[in-house]
């Protein structure tokens, strides 16, 4: 293979360190980078990385989009932002289709051109990053065919299109090409395959250690239980959510500690966290903080915040339903509602910084719970509630797991897509001053990007119900 000179379109990264994510200032950075030996490839992969942190991705639109088309958020303000999504209006869904394909073809370059044997460096250090390539490339195509899509076994009117796949590299215009939506189940087993061959060559990682901000052989199997539970395919689904935790709650965060565990100036890493996105000085500029951090969004003790959301009075209701959940310390009352306090903004120098935990243990518990059903999944579902000052004795029912999954994962960007997947009417609270959205409602998937469609030459399809 003849070197490749690579154009980082989206971010210029500094070849530096193959321990961390930093990068140096990014207006100062060459903005070419030569596919000639192993430290190239992890550029481009720290590229792929760094895309998590977007606001259009994990670092807003997947946290809060997730809940406000939902019910477990309210609107304290009207400042234009997230007003459509909280009453589900037409074109107000959740938006990633064009900041996810460019560090999707950052991981398939990874993926196809490292093992060419003109590019120097270890076999060993080669497949570790085509291992991490395919977790991040797993972790794209699932959000995208969540949001885009129907879950396999859910389809309304037979409606199983979901996104396109492509696994192969485009380089420039003459590998470019017009390409029709894949299947979900196509999409689903792309996916599946991604992670069981992650699963073999990732190494290990200590739960809130450093080592989560890279992609590792838990959070892959945590993210394979999760794409199974999807998928309806539960036997699966628990096997590898039990592949992950010790199942008698000894790996969770104890009742006492949970509320200090979202303090980020007390952990760098949330202490259950298996995938965390971190999120370092260099990687905003002076005013994304104030104008788009979820700290500015969701709270109130910083200034320049914008707290424009609050919790939701149902939210609230559920948590104090049951005495002695220390999950309710996790709200400050405000005068324009409940603030959540999940999101500090507290980490290191820089005003609104924090790190973003994606796949946690206690997902697992609940995945193996809601999986394994009453009587099996009970000691899980309890194990769970028992970290979070609750009672046990509690059945592994769908609508028990849906209760502790709506709480725990409050601002994590869960809610909508725990319903949807389950084939369950859109609740909204009552502030929003809308209905219940039915799940057959073409609303619940968002509008495919139009110029998307115009530029595929007719072999697009547009979601049903959008002229």
């Amino acid at each position: 293979m003849k070197k490749l000179l690579y154009i980082l379109t989206a971010v210029t990264l500094a070849m530096t360190s193959c321990t961390d994510l930093e990068v140096e200032n990014k207006a100062a950075l060459p903005q070419e980078v030569v596919l000639a030996d192993v430290d190239g490839f992890e550029a481009v992969l720290f590229s792929a990385y760094e895309s998590v942190n977007d606001f259009g991705y994990y670092g807003q639109t997947m946290m809060i989009g997730p809940e406000i088309l939902a019910d477990n958020m309210e609107l304290a303000q009207l400042t234009g932002r997230y007003e459509l999504e909280y009453v589900n209006a037409e074109n107000s869904g959740i938006g990633i289709w064009f900041n996810r394909y460019v560090p999707i073809n950052e991981c398939n370059i990874v993926i196809n051109l490292i093992n060419d044997e003109s590019v120097e460096g270890t076999q060993a250090d080669k497949d570790v990053l085509v291992a991490e390539a395919k977790f991040l490339r797993a972790l794209f195509y699932h959000d995208l065919a969540r949001v885009y899509g129907y879950e396999p076994g859910q389809e309304v009117n037979g409606f199983n299109e979901s996104v396109i796949l492509r696994t192969e590299p485009t380089l420039g215009l003459s590998n470019a090409d017009d390409r029709a939506r894949a299947t979900n189940v196509e999409i689903y087993e792309q996916i599946e395959q991604d992670l069981l061959d992650a699963i073999a060559d990732l190494p290990d990682a200590t739960p809130g250690s450093n080592g989560v901000a890279r992609a590792n052989a838990d959070a892959a199997r945590l993210l394979l239980a999760r794409v199974y539970l999807y998928w309806g395919r539960d036997s699966d689904a628990a096997n590898y959510a039990q592949q992950v935790i010790a199942g008698n709650g000894s790996d969770l965060v104890s009742a006492a500690n949970y509320l200090t565990s979202w303090d980020d100036a007390a952990n760098v890493f949330h202490p259950e966290s298996l995938f965390e996105s971190d999120l370092l000085v260099n990687d905003w500029s002076s005013v994304d903080g104030p104008n788009n951090s979820l700290h500015s969004l969701l709270m109130n003790n910083t200034g320049g915040s914008q707290f424009i959301i609050v919790a939701s009075d149902e939210l609230i209701a559920e948590i104090e339903s049951e005495a002695g959940d220390v999950r309710r310390g996790l709200f400050n009352t405000e005068s324009l509602g409940e603030e959540f306090d999940k999101w500090q903004g507290n980490k290191g120098t820089l005003p609104f910084q924090e790190n973003i935990p994606i796949l946690r243990l206690s997902e697992g518990y609940l995945i193996a719970a809601e999986a394994l059903g009453p009587g099996a999944g009970d000691p899980f579902l309890n194990a769970f509630r028992a970290a979070r000052g609750l009672a046990g004795g509690v059945s592994a029912t769908v609508d028990n797991v849906l209760r502790e999954r709506r709480i725990e994962f409050m601002a994590e960007g869960h809610r909508w897509f725990d319903l949807k997947r389950l084939g369950r009417d859109i609740t909204k609270p009552a502030a929003a001053g809308v209905g219940t959205l039915p799940y057959s409602n073409y609303k619940v998937l968002p509008r495919l990007p139009q110029a998307e469609i115009e530029l595929s030459d007719n072999v697009l399809n547009q979601n049903p119900g959008y002229n």
